[in-house]
């Protein structure tokens, strides 16, 4: 009857864990943007210990409004993030990160190519 127990407690909160990282949410986008409408940015973060915690920052932008699209890459410590500006800020962005209780900066090399 423990056993049992310990079976149905771990199933339901492997549940919740999936749910709250990788659930889809409604989110009210708007449709009228055009690709040049969103800017993009490449964030050095620091910190992570696994790909379980890239996961979890990918999962926590793409439920947020004016997040278009985040990849986060475990091995390279980087983070690609498409964003609207009038939504949400690269400084928000940063900040964001920074809550979720790791270090993150603006990847100043790529940002001088572009210029």
């Amino acid at each position: 009857m423990e056993n049992l127990l310990v079976i149905g407690s771990s199933i339901l909160l492997i549940g919740g864990i999936s749910w709250f990282f990788f659930g889809k949410k409604e989110k009210g986008k708007p449709e009228n943007l055009n690709e040049e409408d969103y800017q993009t940015i490449e964030v050095n973060i620091t910190g992570m210990h696994c790909a379980g915690c890239a996961a979890g920052i990918e999962g926590t932008f793409k439920s947020m409004d004016g997040i278009k699209e985040v990849q986060v890459n475990f091995a390279t410590s980087k983070g690609r993030f498409v964003f609207n500006p009038v939504v949400i800020s690269k400084e928000q962005v940063i900040q964001k990160i920074k809550e979720l209780g790791y270090d993150a900066s603006i990847d100043l090399e790529k940002l001088e190519k572009k210029s």
